[in-house]
């Protein structure tokens, strides 16, 4: 197992994301560890928020220190977590909220981690979605047991642009924007109607004007105009509300290569209305970021249900299937989910 690198082109990964502040607090408590000092770090964030990337590039920073070990499914066997004996002195797991099942029984494996990091002597670096993490706060108190806590923070908009121009090439990309700025004349030609009594009719004579209504305008509020680039990129920052994830989905939608408008840029917005036990399902699905239909059997205790159920979310487009066989929220229906369930308390 192992944990999946980035490639940043041109500039680097805390460049690019904006979490230099972030890499630089995991160094340092790396640093402090070298000296005696072992303070275990957490590393929290939303669903495709971008933990597993940030995790990678301290391994790559880390490599020959370092040893990562990913999680992709519910651990259910302990050697899963056991640490051989030539494992580097910093080991990083990845997926955490895989450790545990949310029934009756399913912490076992959870108790043997936390004894293992506790006990041992070696620094350990951990990855958890942040809906996971707070259930296992209130339940277990687990910040206890990770002194450092690495939240991932939304990404500003001019971060959000360079995480997507990144996979092309200079001006690969074309913006276009179906309408044209409109902005008032600075002069205009009117037509002025003169009487000519000894001819018995009207002429019109051009006379120029000056918009004075217009510069007294220009001069009291700076003129706010933006480019067929900034007008994208505004619109998925926004309907993103900072997430890498949503907003690179949002971007393959509206994207017809080379091409992007503003126009095509979608707004997502999911009325949702479950059941009790469908709205827990898929409150499981976001709190474990991916789970397959046996997992999802085995946490509500019924097979025919949870085929029912899971034929319910996809069809009301809030899941699809990966090619893994597990069941994720869609990146474009992600807002809206965790705004139902935090409404209805299934997560906060």
């Amino acid at each position: 197992m192992g944990t999946q690198h980035s490639d940043s082109g041109d500039y680097s990964f805390g460049e690019i994301l904006g979490l230099r502040e972030e890499i630089r607090e995991i160094q340092a408590s790396i640093a402090d560890y070298e000296t005696g000092k072992k303070l275990n770090i957490a590393i929290i964030a939303g669903t495709l928020a971008g933990k597993t990337t940030l995790l990678g590039e301290i391994e790559r920073i880390n490599q020959n220190r370092a040893t990562g070990i990913t999680f992709s499914e519910i651990v259910r066997d302990r050697k899963e977590i056991s640490i051989p004996d030539d494992t580097k002195r910093v080991v990083l797991f990845d997926n955490c909220h895989y450790l545990y099942m949310r029934k009756p029984g399913g912490f076992d494996i959870f108790y043997e981690f936390l004894y293992m990091i506790s006990s041992q002597e070696k620094l350990f670096i951990a990855t958890w979605n942040l809906y996971s993490w707070r259930y296992l706060s209130e339940a277990f108190g687990i910040e206890r047991y990770f002194p450092v806590q690495i939240f991932i923070p939304a990404f500003e908009k001019e971060n959000l642009r360079l995480f997507i121009l990144k996979r092309y090439g200079k001006a690969e990309i074309r913006f276009e924007n179906d309408e044209e700025p409109k902005k008032e004349p600075f002069i205009y030609i009117e037509k002025y109607p003169l009487e000519l009594s000894s001819l018995g009719r009207k002429i019109f004579v051009p006379v120029l004007k000056i918009n004075l209504s217009y510069l007294r305008h220009r001069f009291l509020h700076e003129e706010e105009t933006q480019t067929a680039e900034e007008m994208v990129f505004e619109k998925i920052y926004l309907e993103s509300k900072g997430n890498p994830g949503i907003a690179w989905r949002i971007w393959e939608l509206g994207l017809d290569y080379p091409g992007i408008k503003h126009e095509d840029i979608g707004q997502f917005s999911f009325d949702i209305d479950l059941e009790y036990e469908e709205a827990f399902v898929l409150s499981l699905i976001l709190s474990y970021q991916a789970l397959k239909k046996t997992e999802i059997a085995e946490l509500i205790g019924s097979e025919f249900r949870a085929d029912e159920i899971l034929f319910r979310l996809l069809t009301g487009e809030l899941i699809f299937k990966d090619e893994g066989a597990s069941y994720r929220i869609r990146p474009e229906a992600l807002q809206s989910v965790i705004a139902y369930m935090e409404k209805l308390r299934l997560v906060w």
